[in-house]
């Protein structure tokens, strides 16, 4: 029997060693597993350089299915911003009023889903214009009965969050804007068509019964303190939302000069993202708080 079917068995190591044919046969061998190796190296570098190129780990497909997934969920931020409008404003918290400097840099808009806009603004007085008085005047002590009950009074349904049921219209604000507007005289009637204690307009009137549900008459003294009471509610809020607090007797003026302004020239008037430039009428605004701290001592 041959070995390695070259080679007969009679033959010695020596003799098989010293064949030139053994020898051409091994070094034939001896390069075909030079040219085998060489293959395999050069095969592993091309693999390697994909990886390389490629740059990034493979992702097994349960892992990309859960990034997908919660790149399509939005964010607790973006979802805030979403929501509707009969959802809770921010809780009043006095320590995190915004400064009127941070009011002005910081970009403030509306929400963009509210189904509060602001009503329209007044109507300019016609020059030379004089106003009227039709009836018979209240006396001061009935007016502000009148003001101290639209104080108390919850304006907002109760199927809205407790934290738009809190707000209330501070007593000295409703004294201060009926004397600015009216000196609390219940029967003068304005040329731009204010009425009464609190100066309501007639679009106004309708505006704020249709999205709170009553029916107030601005010709009636008690109905029209609680309409102006009303009005100055949903500014609160209105603002409040923007400014990310509620407390307008806080330290922090903004939200206080934002609701007085709005109440005489509109809510769409007042810009906050200009921070004091945004409030064109500061004559009314400083009158009204000036009335705030000192007025009507002797009604």
């Amino acid at each position: 029997m041959s070995y390695g079917g070259f080679y007969d068995d009679d033959e010695t190591a020596e003799q098989r060693w010293d064949d030139p044919a053994a020898g051409a046969r091994r070094r034939r061998f001896g390069l075909i597993f030079l040219l085998g190796a060489l293959v395999v190296v050069v095969l592993v570098a091309i693999g390697g350089l994909a990886v390389l190129v490629k740059g990034d780990d493979p992702v097994p497909a349960s892992v990309g299915a859960r990034q997908s997934s919660a790149a399509a969920q939005p964010s607790a931020e973006e979802s805030s911003l979403a929501v509707e409008t009969t959802s809770a404003p921010p809780s009043p918290t006095p320590s995190a009023t915004p400064s009127k400097t941070a009011a002005a840099k910081k970009s403030i808009a509306p929400p963009k889903q509210t189904a509060l806009p602001p009503p329209p603004p007044k109507v300019s007085t016609k020059p030379g214009c004089q106003p009227e008085y039709k009836g018979t005047q209240l006396p001061k002590s009935t007016v502000r009965e009148y003001l101290d009950a639209a104080a108390v009074k919850q304006f907002w349904g109760s199927n809205t969050p407790a934290e738009v049921q809190a707000i209330r219209v501070p007593k000295r604000l409703l004294y201060g804007v009926a004397d600015q507007e009216s000196g609390w005289q219940s029967n003068i009637y304005a040329c731009d068509g204010g009425v009464g204690v609190m100066q309501i307009m007639p679009n106004t009137e309708t505006w704020m019964n249709q999205r709170f549900g009553t029916s107030w008459k601005i010709g009636t003294p008690h109905d029209n303190v609680m309409l102006g009471g009303q009005y100055l509610a949903w500014a609160i809020r209105y603002f409040g939302e923007q400014l990310g607090t509620f407390d307008i007797m806080g330290a922090d003026p903004t939200l206080l000069n934002a609701v007085i302004s709005a109440y005489n020239n509109g809510a769409g008037a007042v810009d906050l993202t200009k921070g004091d430039a945004g409030i064109t009428n500061w004559s009314y605004v400083n009158n009204v708080k000036a009335l705030m701290g000192r007025c009507c001592n002797n009604y």
